[in-house]
């Protein structure tokens, strides 16, 4: 037989739980701090160790040795009480795209150069010329000749300074 009673605690308990299960939610959200600036977003070498930073450019941890395997390592950098300094996370935040490069491994600061597979060296007169030509990296990458150093212009051509042997071909 229906018991009507016992229907109407199951639903106000059921009723009463969502309810709360959306407080505690909503207090989550809006009273705990907000842990995004602490995501690790950043490879950046500093004192001979490689550590996460935040967007903020906060050094979070020491990356662990597979850490290096998934971003090009930011080297270069000024660190002023733990955090990169404003002019250097400036510089990352607009190479945040060209860190997820797999043709990159490292990209140097204060040196204006990017470090590719096989050991090639980039230069380019500004972070912007390596910025629009991006796109062609693969295409170069497959050519260059390894532990050679390279030249990356504005327009996009790109010269060979020395090294990778080869030359006499």
């Amino acid at each position: 037989m229906y018991n009507s009673s016992k229907a109407v605690i199951f639903v106000g308990g059921f009723v009463s739980l969502v309810f709360l299960l959306s407080v505690i939610r909503f207090l989550s959200v809006t009273l705990l701090p907000d842990n995004s600036n602490n995501v690790p977003t950043y490879l950046v070498s500093y004192k001979n160790r490689i550590w996460w930073t935040s967007k903020s450019g906060k050094l979070l941890y020491v990356a662990v040795p597979t850490d290096v395997l998934k971003k090009a390592i930011i080297s270069g950098i000024e660190v002023k009480e733990l955090s990169v300094s404003e002019k250097s996370l400036e510089v990352m935040t607009k190479l945040s795209d060209i860190v997820e490069n797999p043709y990159i491994t490292e990209l140097r600061l204060n040196q204006k150069c990017a470090i590719l597979l096989k050991g090639v060296i980039l230069y380019f007169g500004d972070w912007e010329d390596l910025l629009h030509n991006i796109a062609q990296l693969e295409d170069l990458a497959v050519v260059m000749q390894p532990k050679a150093e390279y030249f990356l212009t504005s327009a996009g051509l790109v010269y060979k300074i020395r090294g990778g042997g080869g030359e006499e071909e």
